[in-house]
Order: structure tokens, then sequence, then C-alpha cells
């Protein structure tokens, strides 16, 4: 405590009650202004079909994409306030944002929003669904979008704590040729999944099988490869020579 300061139960009684009658008033009111949001929000309404925003647009179909992006992103902010993502209806959401990569094809901003923003909900069935939606899209353009489907296997992991979803994600990533431009770190998921899922065995053939590929000429990952190699390979061996009758694998 800096000198001259006074200890909070040196300040004077009724002060301190006021304070403790202030936040207690802070709770409320911000409780109720949330309840009055839920109750005033404005539905998404469905987008129309990509074919009349082509003719709204007038040959400016890529500026309207990117008005209709902003338009969606701002959905959530009604009344000055910021209302929870479990108020929006996710089917029609991911229609608006289909609507939006129709319109411009080339733009990924419509996924970033998927992965980076609409990904903030706290209700699973909605993140399941925009998961669904990247992956979708991802399927039509990997080159394009493998950064989502990556980041959303992140997300399968650590906020569904869904190791079979995450799997399969990682799986489509590491599938694309080795002439696709996607770093490393992405294709490593795969693998960094299967460990943990002690599918050990799988893990270490896809690693042997990348650093005998000759694919691999970056010195760093070739060193993170076999110190994984390495690891896995240990583990395994633990696993082999402890009891019989355990079937758990090590952490």
């Amino acid at each position: 405590m800096r000198r001259g300061e006074r200890r909070v139960a040196q300040l004077p009684r009724p002060l301190l009650t006021g304070f403790v009658l202030m936040f207690f008033l802070q709770l409320i009111c911000h409780h109720f202004n949330q309840s009055d949001a839920a109750s005033s929000y404005r539905s998404l309404t469905r987008p129309y079909s990509a074919e009349v925003y082509r003719v709204l647009s007038i040959g400016s179909e890529r500026l309207l994409s990117a008005l209709l992006a902003v338009r969606i992103q701002l959905h959530d902010n009604q009344a000055g306030q910021h209302l929870r993502y479990n108020l929006m209806d996710y089917s029609i959401l991911v229609e608006w944002l289909e609507r939006i990569s129709e319109l411009d094809p080339g733009s990924e901003y419509p996924m970033l929003l998927a992965s980076r923003i609409y990904t903030q909900t706290r209700d699973e069935q909605q993140l399941r669904q925009i998961i669904r939606y990247i992956e979708r899209e991802f399927d039509t353009n990997p080159p394009l979008h493998w950064r989502r489907l990556a980041e959303v296997v992140v997300i399968a992991r650590h906020q569904l704590d869904d190791l079979e979803l995450a799997l399969r994600l990682s799986e489509k990533i590491a599938a694309q040729p080795l002439g696709a431009i996607i770093p490393h770190w992405a294709r490593d998921l795969q693998f960094l999944v299967l460990a943990e899922l002690n599918e050990l065995e799988a893990a270490i053939t896809i690693i042997q099988a990348m650093l005998v590929s000759g694919s691999i000429s970056d010195v760093d990952e070739r060193h993170f490869l076999q110190e994984k190699l390495s690891s896995y390979q240990q583990k395994l061996s633990e696993f082999r020579h402890s009891e019989s009758g355990s079937t758990n694998w090590p952490n």
C-alpha cells in the first residue's frame, strides 16, 4: 500500500455502504437491460436469392457483397447494445453468409466472420451449424478456405471437446495435394489430434511418411516432426510395457 493511502476497512462506513449499493444497482440495471434487449430483439429475415441481389447490384456484385456482410455484422448491435449470439437464428445467418459468398466467391470475408465472430456463441447447436457451413465452403475451395477450417479444428477440440469432429476436419486439410499452398502446421493438425485420441500408431505412421516423402525441406518443421515422432514412440513403448490388464493409454 502506498504511503498516504488508507485501507478499505478504514473508509467511513456510509461511504462503503454507498459503494456496495451502487454496485448492486448496476448489476440489477444490467440484468434488466439484457432482458429488455432480448425481448425487443429484431430477428434476421431471410435473404433474397443471389439472382435478385445480382440485379440490384447493377454490375457491382463485389460491392454489394461487402455491404451485405457489414449489414449482417451490425445485426447483433441493436438499440446501442451488443446482443448475445444465441438470440440469432443460425440457419438464417448461414443463408446470409452463403448468399454473400455467392455474390463474391473469391472473398474470404464471410468465412472470416463465421470462424472468428459467429463461433463465439455459447450454444453448441449453433456452433455446430457454423462449423458445418465452414466445412462446406472449404470443400468448394480448399486453397482459399483452408485457414478457416484449421481454425475450427481447434474450436471443435477445445470448445466442443469433440475430438472425432476435430480429426475428421483435420483429415480434410491433410488430404490436400502436396502442391497446394497449405503450411505444414495446418497439415500437422491431423497427427496432433490422433495423438490426443491415443491413436499413437497412426500418428507415428503419418509422421514417418512425411519425413521420408522428401516434401519437408524446412529445418524447423523437420525438427518438430522428429521430436513428435520420438515422443509418440516413447509413449507407445511405455504403453506396450505397461500392465497387461491396463486399457488406458498414457497421457
